[in-house]
């Protein structure tokens, strides 16, 4: 199959002047142009050095190696995937929706090996959060006077739900773009975006602090069910 035109662009514009440094372990590009909901591409080098370079492109991301096997290893133990913004569960989760451009070191081949089996520590941890915190999570919403706060807390409470609904599958989350359309891509069913939907009907409700905690308690409910 032939690569995007964002990652060719990638490929022969912005790694063909990187490719000969020994230092580069492997490249790899992925997003919108990968996944099919969009254009864009980005590429990401991981270095084989203890920082990285100083002349890096700013045409792309860097990490080193330890860094990346670092977060490969948090999601390996369970951590790394609470929020929004956790930095491990976005990279490892872009680079197994990915493709390798570069990988003399054969790095990147071992670590594509590594995030076919998935982590099981991670699935366990993402299900038994949103078991866990169903109840208090529900009272917080329902009791949240600040729309900060609840947007905040509403926010972070999705996002582990699809954490644990995606891990339940095998899978990374995505994040929260396009998810509808990722858990069609995967097989995992309606019922949690329907849930979903619900339960910002229910933030947006006059009655907010009655039916955005039952709304909440059933989405949890689906969730787990499908976990």
């Amino acid at each position: 199959m032939s690569l995007p035109n964002a990652v060719l662009r990638l490929s022969t514009d912005v790694l063909a002047d990187i490719n000969d440094d020994e230092r580069l372990a492997f490249a790899y590009a992925h997003g919108p142009a990968l996944s099919g909901f969009g254009e864009e591409a980005e590429l990401v080098c991981v270095w084989e050095t203890a920082e990285v370079p100083a002349e890096a492109s700013p045409e792309a991301t860097h990490l080193t190696v330890a860094r990346f096997q670092d977060l490969l290893a948090q999601l390996d133990r369970g951590e790394g995937w609470e929020h929004p913004s956790s930095e491990a569960l976005r990279v490892i989760g872009a680079f197994s929706e990915g493709t390798l451009l570069a990988d003399d070191s054969e790095l990147g081949s071992k670590a594509r090996a590594e995030v076919t089996e998935f982590p099981q520590a991670l699935a366990d941890a993402s299900r038994e959060a949103v078991a866990a915190e169903a109840d208090d999570l529900a009272k917080r919403l329902g009791d949240a006077a600040d729309p900060w706060d609840l947007a905040e807390t509403l926010t972070t409470g999705l996002h582990r739900a699809y954490v644990a609904l995606f891990a339940a599958g095998g899978y990374f989350f995505p994040g929260r773009d396009n998810r509808a359309d990722f858990v069609a891509r995967y097989l995992l069913g309606d019922e949690v975006p329907e849930a979903e939907a619900a339960v910002w009907a229910a933030a947006r409700s006059e009655h907010r602090s009655e039916d955005l905690p039952e709304a909440w308690r059933h989405l949890a409910k689906v969730v787990l069910d499908n976990c």
